[in-house]
């Protein structure tokens, strides 16, 4: 409904370049959406002057026929009484504007003119419009009952001192200066009936996560670890087996937002929504005898909000609160469910709640070193390997390394298998040892029966005339039968005729055994400074040197076949070349005429050992 339209059917807006003014007798008025309605006494869209609330009040750019013309305005509400100038913000009586003004009620809760501008092409109104004002918007819009047409909510706008709740609406072109500049219309809230307040709403979502996490483990194995043997190389095949267990299960948790809305309409803070306190649970088991579900005990959520208490939320606006629960353990279940509750005071004046319920299922866990790769220090990259790949899975490759000419050297191969994602390794290794026989620089029979052997022992140390050499062998019963006056030169005639004499044929091997064991006897002593001093280029004293027992080559020249000769020295496994002489010399009567026993299978034991050494072919333990 239009009032005053006669004295103001000549006004002529002056409005932005090319645009016409207002025709005579055209006007906008009051109205409603066609949605949310709010209209008490007309539902035509054109006659209402009659509303529920505030927010429920809208204005139009008027009927096609005499609405306004085309230009740019803006409106404003006001007190009845007011249209004399309160149509300016800051003016008295404009209930729209953020100046508090004179009148009860009028508390400057509005907005600047600017952004109640709008603009009118052809009788239909655009908002926001920014060639009209460069802050017009954020009022809301909606359509005419009828026609469709876009109309502008006039809200937030103060309370009138009017006793029957009546306002003024005033449609003014940009930069009026008098009443005569704008178009007016009256309207009025149901103040006997005011809308019901609505309660609060929440809802959330509920993600649900966890990760899986596999192990990985290696073994590496080698079909030999030692190799002992003259000259050529040795093979060495080795195995790896990289298995993975099937996960283990860790850091349980549920994310997501809860959105807190309160749907009361603008009314400049009356229904801000006071004192929301947020309370977020994990529910799982259901008791059917309390029809609820129980909390999981092994959850707990915090609402990231800064505070989850005494939160304030305003009238027609939300809230956003992300929230997250995590868990000490395995949930109780697999399939739970999130619930959030809220309490609140105002706007009623006693405490109200509200819950929203959300179900989430831990079904697909985020995959944790899933993969790794495997490698070998000799070999390079083996494989890349998933947890759906077989385990253990087997790799297997050979190794081939040249056996030194003397003593011992050691290889080492390592495995490693490397997680995917937290980089994880772990390794097994293998050492594998070859070993050429011990150096010790020993002398055969043939040697010290030779004109270089028999010169060492010529030239040997004497003392009274007797030979220290001599002396020294005659520690062993085998060699008591050397005279114990022999001169240098005497034993080195001594050492001839026991190894001229060396044989092995017949039912037993004395002969033989005592050449083999005279010749050892004779590289002890004079490879040692403290004995006849080191006159064959030992790089130590052999007397010292350990060899090993259980493997004692018995074809010298090749040495393609070995015998555990342990038994001749009483099940030992390993001894010094000292200990080999003095057990051996212990089994033999003076002179070595009957020796083990005279039993040939033992004492060719004892023989091959002391062959073994005096070739150097024999190993260390």
């Amino acid at each position: 409904m239009l009032l005053g339209l006669a004295a103001l059917a000549a006004i002529q807006t002056i409005v932005p370049t090319g645009e016409r003014a207002w025709a005579a007798g055209g006007g906008g008025f009051t109205t409603f959406d066609a949605t949310l309605g709010g209209c008490l006494d007309s539902q035509n869209g054109v006659n209402c002057n009659h509303y529920t609330a505030k927010d429920r009040v809208y204005m139009s750019g008027g009927p096609s026929a005499g609405g306004l013309s085309n230009g740019c305005y803006y409106f404003a509400v006001l007190t009845p009484g007011s249209q004399n100038g309160g149509f300016v913000d800051g003016a008295n009586g404009n209930l729209s504007d953020t100046t508090v003004g004179a009148t009860a009620g009028d508390l400057g809760s509005g907005d600047a003119a600017g952004k109640r501008t709008f603009r009118v092409t052809n009788h239909l109104v655009t908002y926001p419009d920014t060639t009209c004002s460069p802050v017009s918007g954020g009022h809301a819009i909606g359509a005419q009952p009828g026609t469709g047409k876009l109309i502008i909510g006039v809200a937030p706008f103060d309370d009138t001192d009017n006793p029957g709740g009546v306002y003024t609406l005033a449609i003014c072109r940009v930069g009026a200066t008098s009443p005569s500049d704008c178009k007016f219309d009256a309207f009025k809230l149901d103040k006997a009936n005011p809308p019901a307040v609505a309660e609060l709403i929440v809802t959330k979502d509920a993600n649900a996560s966890y990760d899986r996490t596999f192990h990985w483990s290696i073994q590496k194995q080698v079909d030999k670890t030692v190799v002992k043997q003259v000259g050529g190389s040795a093979t060495f095949n080795y195995s790896v087996s990289v298995t993975h267990d099937t996960g283990t299960d860790s850091n349980w948790q549920v994310i997501g937002t809860i959105t807190v809305t309160n749907p009361n309409p603008t009314g400049n803070g009356s229904n801000n929504a006071s004192g929301v306190d947020v309370v977020d649970n994990i529910l799982s088991v259901f008791n059917p005898l309390t029809n609820t579900k129980t909390p999981d005990p092994n959850a707990s959520c915090v609402v990231n909000s800064g505070s989850a208490t005494g939160l304030t939320i305003a009238e027609n606006a939300f809230i956003s609160l992300p929230y997250v629960c995590t868990y000490s353990s395995a949930p109780v279940v697999s399939s739970e469910t999130n619930d959030v509750s809220i309490t609140w005071l105002s706007p009623n004046s006693a405490t109200k709640s509200a819950e929203f319920t959300q179900g989430f299922s831990f079904d697909t866990p985020n995959l944790i070193d899933e993969c790794a790769t495997a490698g070998d220090s000799y070999t390079g990259p083996l494989g890349a390997l998933c947890n759906t790949d077989a385990s253990p899975t087997l790799y297997s490759y050979s190794r081939t390394i040249p056996v030194p000419a003397f003593d011992c050297l050691s290889f080492d191969n390592i495995a490693t298998v490397t997680t995917a994602d937290t980089q994880t390794s772990n390794s097994a290794k293998q050492t594998v040892k070859v070993c050429g026989p011990v150096r010790t620089a020993a002398l055969t029979i043939g040697f010290w029966q030779n004109k270089n052997g028999q010169a060492i022992i010529t030239g040997g140390a004497s003392s009274g005339g007797v030979c220290k050499s001599g002396t020294w062998l005659r520690q062993y019963a085998p060699f008591q039968d050397l005279s114990s006056t022999a001169t240098c030169s005497q034993v080195a005639s001594y050492v001839f005729s026991v190894i001229k004499a060396a044989n092995a044929s017949g039912s037993s091997m004395n002969a033989m055994l005592k050449a083999q064991m005279l010749a050892t006897a004779l590289d002890v002593y004079f490879s040692d400074p403290a004995l006849g001093g080191n006159k064959i280029g030992a790089p130590a004293p052999i007397g010292g040197v350990a060899i090993d027992l259980t493997q004692i080559c018995t074809n010298i020249s090749t040495c393609s076949t070995f015998i555990n000769a342990s038994g001749a020295f009483g099940g030992a496994t390993s001894l010094t070349i000292s200990q080999v002489l003095a057990y051996s010399a212990g089994q033999s009567n003076v002179g070595g005429a009957m020796w083990y026993a005279n039993v040939k299978v033992i004492q060719e034991q004892a023989k091959d050992v002391f062959d073994a050494i005096n070739n150097q072919v024999a190993f260390a333990p």
